[in-house]
């Protein structure tokens, strides 16, 4: 089996595939993604208030209820400055735990987008390539919950194959800091890097397995392929890292391009353009 693409092929088919959906009359395929964004949006932003209220509530209980009123002219300076620092403790404890949540929905949510979009992923990758071949596929019920529970455990999947390659590295990066101190300013942004690329390889594996599934190709053997053909998945994942990498950005417009945009890319790489290839060569 002879993966014939690489990292350019990657970048090259990335630029065509918003033009490609424009030609073929496919940009109805971004509503899904607008409807889900905005719902994961919505939910992400309720839990957070719900868990800020709930810590706030927990924190009341057990230092009591604070009121600035006692400020007033006339009271005790000790009793004001207790109050105050009450008061200081419950908004920065409110702080803490929404900037917290808020940047682990961030990360998180390239994987919940993944996960949930998978069925609409697997839609549009079929469309193109049945738009590139002229090859119609069934659609069956039995056949969209199979893709729905295939997205889900790719996604998760991936998610800690990442978090525990992520944790290596970081291990590895502070032992080498450790060790050799003068490294430091350069182990930084190697490790960065490294992650930026680590995660990109991972978005491009997720728009190629939905290729690979039409192949009868598993889980295990889609993430196989995606390693044998690593340049070409870190070619495909690197235009979504980067939509995903941009504050307000990541969380707003790349959910509702991005999926879509590297699913289409994967097509056109593995089945389109010079060099037509598939998998089963």
């Amino acid at each position: 089996m002879k993966i014939k693409h690489g990292f350019s092929d990657g970048i090259r088919t990335s630029f065509k595939a918003l033009p490609y959906m424009i030609q073929n009359k496919m940009l109805i395929w971004f509503l899904p993604a607008f409807f889900l964004t905005l719902a994961l949006s919505y939910g992400a932003v309720a839990l957070i208030d719900m868990a800020v209220d709930s810590a706030d509530r927990l924190y009341t209980d057990t230092f009591g209820e604070y009121s600035l009123d006692v400020c007033g002219e006339g009271v005790i300076v000790i009793d004001c400055i207790e109050e105050v620092l009450r008061a200081i403790g419950s908004y920065m404890l409110s702080v803490v735990i929404w900037v917290g949540l808020f940047w682990l929905k961030i990360k998180l949510l390239k994987y919940f987008v993944l996960a949930f979009l998978g069925p609409v992923m697997s839609v549009i990758s079929d469309v193109t390539e049945e738009k590139l071949t002229g090859v119609k596929r069934s659609v069956s019920l039995k056949k969209f919950i199979r893709e729905v529970f295939r997205g889900i455990r790719t996604a998760f999947l991936y998610l800690f194959i990442e978090l525990f390659l992520a944790l290596l590295l970081l291990v590895i990066a502070l032992v080498a800091g450790w060790v050799f101190p003068v490294l430091l300013p350069f182990i930084a942004p190697l490790e960065v890097i490294v992650a930026f690329i680590i995660g990109a390889f991972f978005y491009g594996a997720a728009a190629l397995d939905y290729v690979w599934e039409r192949e009868d190709v598993g889980a295990f053997g889609s993430l196989g392929l995606a390693f044998k053909s690593r340049s070409l998945a870190v070619g495909i994942g690197v235009p979504f890292a980067i939509w995903m990498a941009i504050p307000i950005v990541n969380f707003t417009i790349a959910p509702i391009f991005a999926p879509a945009l590297a699913t289409v890319a994967a097509v056109l790489a593995l089945k389109g353009g010079r060099g037509k290839h598939s998998s089963s060569e």
